[in-house]
């Protein structure tokens, strides 16, 4: 899948309100948006744009190219600028502020059709190379009409605020769009911090909020250390990206006085799919049911649907499931089937209710003695026991060459615990197979910007595949 319509790169680290106007203005141009992230830590300074047609060289700014060998074999040459607000600029970059003081108000949007691509957003990569979601108008039109307005109710004087990243399908789908498309205030948090993001609630008086677990969790952490009159302007709060604790559901509903509903979606379902309490039930654990404008089912191996109550995969089809991914028809053909319905890798099972439960990842799963274990389930277990701030578990191998469960815990500040009180505290709740068989006691666990605890960093089997090895 491919278009030769002309991108609009969008790199803002700081995360201010030109992303609102640059992300529009793509669009009404009728231009292909996205926003893309640089690394800062295992690739310092480098852009990934993957699946592109055009042979090129990105090249750092002392770095010498043979320019005329370039040209003649059709390969574009972009160096990096020098820093500096005089600086040289990359090739074929321009400044949002140039764009702006040259800008007409005479402007007219572009026409397009509903299924031309509007935004390129590349999945995390935490199981391969990232992959280009292709994201359309019709695909945003539908999260923000159908779903969204199922989940919550938008007016002119909602105050959203937005403290996630606009280059994640979850921060623009659910955060940006609908809040511009409804006339709301969007009030950015241009960088997070707990104490940032309750003084924002505070002084905007907001009244939603979507975000993930860890922010919920950061915000009681504060309610408790102050032990002072918490902000009770929220009204609607969205969880999404990570599965969120139920303590932390529970704890913040009697804290700040506001029910949190968690969502369930991904980048390829332009976020957004069912939510958890949105009918006004709440069921925990669960997702919730099915948005509306969406179908969900559970498939056994060979796409067969699968009865109430028994577990299978997750498949969804509607209009906000993406078309495919960019220039990469194999992964496109594995990913939705000839019906239209998108394999979303996680496991569950629909109750007699019609609310879906995730029970893991397909490739997630640790397989014991013939059982498979749930992570998840493990994971919630640990984290009952009022020491630990967090905790995620992996398959790790045995002395015999079987998986074992791995457990990484982070503990609240201050506190203490050994790995026998660990094991000691999942006996009583968990079968012996299920329980830890090794407990590693780190600061933080690795995530995404979404929150999702990347797992393949703790099984040790990341690889980092955008480095360009140089022969010495």
């Amino acid at each position: 899948m491919g278009d030769e319509r002309t991108f609009r790169l969008i790199f803002n680290p700081e995360g201010d309100a030109t992303d609102v106007v640059a992300y529009g203005a793509a669009v009404a141009e009728g231009r292909i948006a996205g926003k893309y992230q640089l690394s800062t830590t295992s690739v310092p300074d480098t852009l990934i744009v993957q699946k592109s047609t055009r042979k090129g060289i990105i090249a750092g700014a002392d770095v010498k190219i043979d320019r005329d060998a370039a040209t003649a074999e059709g390969i574009q040459l972009a160096k990096a600028a020098r820093q500096g607000r005089n600086g040289a600029r990359a090739v074929g970059t321009i400044q949002l502020s140039d764009v702006m003081n040259k800008g007409s108000r005479a402007f007219e949007s572009h026409e397009v059709a509903a299924d031309d691509p509007a935004v390129i957003l590349y999945t995390s990569g935490t199981t391969g190379n990232p992959k280009g979601v292709t994201l359309t108008h019709r695909n945003f039109w539908s999260q923000r009409s159908t779903v969204v307005a199922s989940i919550i109710t938008f007016t002119p004087e909602d105050r959203v605020v937005g403290v996630l990243p606009l280059y994640h399908v979850y921060g623009l789908a659910n955060g940006l769009v609908p809040t511009i498309a409804n006339g709301a205030s969007f009030v950015m948090v241009a960088q997070y911090s707990p104490q940032t993001l309750l003084k924002t609630i505070a002084d905007a008086s907001a009244t939603i909020m979507p975000a993930i677990p860890s922010m919920y969790q950061h915000l009681l952490a504060i309610a408790r250390a102050r032990k002072t009159n918490m902000p009770k302007s929220l009204r609607s709060c969205v969880s999404g990206g990570a599965p969120l604790p139920l303590n932390v559901l529970q704890d913040f509903k009697e804290v700040f006085e506001t029910q949190i509903v968690e969502g369930y979606g991904l980048t390829e379902t332009t976020s957004s799919v069912c939510a958890n309490g949105r009918t006004g039930t709440l069921k925990e654990g669960s997702i919730g049911p099915v948005a509306v404008g969406v179908e969900m089912a559970i498939f056994d191996d060979n796409d067969n649907p699968l009865p109430d109550g028994e577990a299978g995969e997750i498949v969804i089809r509607g209009e906000i499931v993406t078309p495919g991914y960019w220039n990469n028809p194999d992964a496109t053909a594995e990913a939705i089937n000839a019906d239209g319905w998108f394999h979303t890798g996680d496991l569950g099972y629909r109750d007699e209710d019609g609310f879906y439960f995730i029970t893991d990842r397909k490739k997630d799963l640790i397989i014991r003695g013939g059982f498979n274990i749930s992570p998840r389930e493990v994971e919630e277990v640990i984290m009952m026991h009022p020491k630990i701030a967090d905790a995620a578990v992996v398959a790790a191998p045995d002395r015999h060459d079987q998986e074992m469960v791995k457990a990484y815990i982070v503990l609240h500040e201050g506190e203490t615990l050994t790995e026998r009180e660990v094991m000691d505290h999942c006996v009583e709740t968990m079968a012996p197979y299920k329980r830890p068989k090794a407990v590693v006691f780190v600061d933080s666990l690795p995530k995404s910007a979404t929150g999702k605890v990347l797992r393949t960093e703790l099984r040790g089997e990341t690889e980092d595949r955008r480095l360009v090895m140089r022969d010495e």
